[in-house]
């Protein structure tokens, strides 16, 4: 059975366990805050990941065999997927509402499609990408509420960006360095997920001491740590993989439209926040500029002939 033709049961609850599992994860953050410092919410969340990850690796026997080299292609990978980032979006919900947060975070595509242009010279930029990266920078200013001058949230905004654009690096970095690799989606979660907590540890050992109670069984903090590892950080790339090999990869892409609304729904609902107007508005159009600037690009006509006549 081909992709176009998978039936919505082979996908679907994969897809909403997706959407679920990372816009939930601006709500646990946000909860986690109180008790933790950005860096200590950010380890907390790859420990968690990490530990399902293996267990999910030793059940499913997919433990993967490591050299030097796949080694330092997952490190590289790992500190702007899941090292540099997560520590960016809990500094910046310090500052932004979750519901902002989440808005911002679907600006990730325009960033890969800006690095991958960059950095992948094999892919030709469309026009309707450029316009998809102009048309989403515009949402971007609406977004923020650009002429608020006097509120606007440069620091949260920075951060925020600062962590998607990590994103697109190391997406474009995954396409270059890992393209070859033939470990498991788990597996290969697994290791960047484990490197990552390595690579926090230090930077959460050296934050301030939690707040009083907020390591105790009944924390609300400590929970939302684990939720976020276990869902967020663990299931959800599984889950996504899966959606991926089902339905293909503009499928799985669409979950980008999805979890704003789980994260806003919860934002207003749970956390008692405010949406304004040109949030709504400003998500619109980032949204659009996302759609174009996802579409395939067509590879450089002497990079097609290059490839033609090299041996197989």
């Amino acid at each position: 059975m081909s992709v176009a033709n998978a039936p919505l049961r082979a996908w679907l609850p994969y897809f909403l366990g997706v959407s679920a599992a990372w816009g939930a994860s601006f709500l646990f953050i946000s909860v986690g805050l109180r008790a933790f410092a950005p860096t200590q919410v950010a380890f907390g969340r790859v420990l968690f990941g990490a530990i399902t990850l293996i267990v999910l690796v030793l059940v499913t026997r997919s433990v993967p065999r490591l050299t030097w080299r796949k080694v330092g292609a997952i490190t590289a990978v790992a500190a702007f997927m899941s090292g540099i980032p997560l520590v960016l979006i809990p500094a910046a919900q310090e500052h932004i509402s979750s519901i902002l947060a989440s808005l911002l975070n679907a600006t990730t595509p325009l960033w890969t499609a800006l690095f991958v242009a960059l950095l992948i010279p094999a892919e030709r930029v469309s026009r309707a990408q450029l316009t998809g990266l102009v048309i989403g920078a515009v949402g971007i200013a609406i977004l923020l509420g650009a002429w608020n001058v006097d509120d606007f949230p440069v620091v949260g905004a920075a951060l925020m960006l600062g962590a998607t654009a990590c994103y697109g690096i190391g997406s474009t970095l995954s396409r270059v360095m890992l393209s070859r690799v033939q470990d498991s989606p788990t597996a290969l979660s697994c290791m960047q997920i484990t490197v990552s907590a390595l690579m926090l540890a230090p930077f959460a050992l050296a934050a301030p001491a939690p707040a009083p109670g907020g390591l105790a069984l009944d924390s609300a903090s400590l929970w939302a740590i684990f939720a976020l590892g276990v869902t967020g950080t663990s299931f959800a790339y599984v889950w996504f993989w899966k959606i991926v090999k089902a339905a293909g990869a503009t499928t799985a892409a669409s979950v980008t439209y999805c979890v704003p609304v789980v994260a806003t729904f919860l934002g207003i609902v749970v956390l008692g926040e405010e949406l304004a107007w040109y949030e709504v508005a400003g998500a619109a159009v980032v949204f659009a500029g996302v759609w174009l600037a996802q579409r395939k690009p067509r590879p450089r006509p002497e990079v097609m002939q290059e490839l033609k006549g090299s041996p197989a």
